[in-house]
């Protein structure tokens, strides 16, 4: 599977939800994500739990740019029935590979079109705003940058606000520095 995704650090969360509502013609679907990422040779690897115990197994690759960019992913998903399997599986790949670090936030998922619009406000870090263009497989990386930029446009955000990593890093960032 593949999109193309932007991300970018936001200053007016009230606004950029307001947009993002009128844009989508709705309200979000608010959604609580707990991620571990485990040390990996290449690419990202993510046990993501959501606030009715399912999880989501994620493995991404993609570009530290902050520009529109192709993210490759794959995806093994865990019921609530399942989850003691998912808690099973992170603590197995925590003794293998270790954490790499703690992502927990609040997301509210926007739909526009083919295109879900993440507004997060991360534990530790602030409000962000993360565009995914979900690619059809006839559909070149090309075009989904020209959704994403048609929608970042729409949604205010200025190229000097883009980020060129995941909060996994941002988070790794910040601690370092402190």
């Amino acid at each position: 599977m593949r999109n193309v995704e932007i991300k970018a650090r936001i200053t007016d969360y009230d606004k950029i939800c307001n947009v993002a509502e009128d844009l989508s013609g709705g309200p979000a679907t608010v959604i609580i994500q707990d991620d571990t990422f485990y040390h990996v040779n290449s690419g990202r690897l993510k046990m993501r739990f959501y606030g009715d115990s399912s999880a989501t197994l994620v493995r991404y690759d993609r570009e530290d740019t902050p520009e529109a960019k192709q993210s490759d992913y794959d995806l093994v998903q865990f019921s609530v029935r399942d989850s003691e399997k998912a808690r099973d599986l992170d603590n197995i790949l925590r003794k293998c590979l270790g954490a790499k670090g703690r992502v927990v936030k609040e997301r509210k998922l926007y739909m526009v079109g083919q295109t879900r619009i993440h507004i997060d406000a991360v534990q530790d870090l602030g409000h962000f705003m993360e565009l995914e263009v979900v690619l059809r497989p006839e559909q070149t990386v090309e075009e989904g940058r020209a959704i994403a930029r048609d929608l970042q446009i729409k949604l205010g955000i200025k190229n000097e606000d883009l980020i060129d990593c995941a909060y996994v890093d941002l988070l790794g960032q910040k601690i370092k520095s402190n």
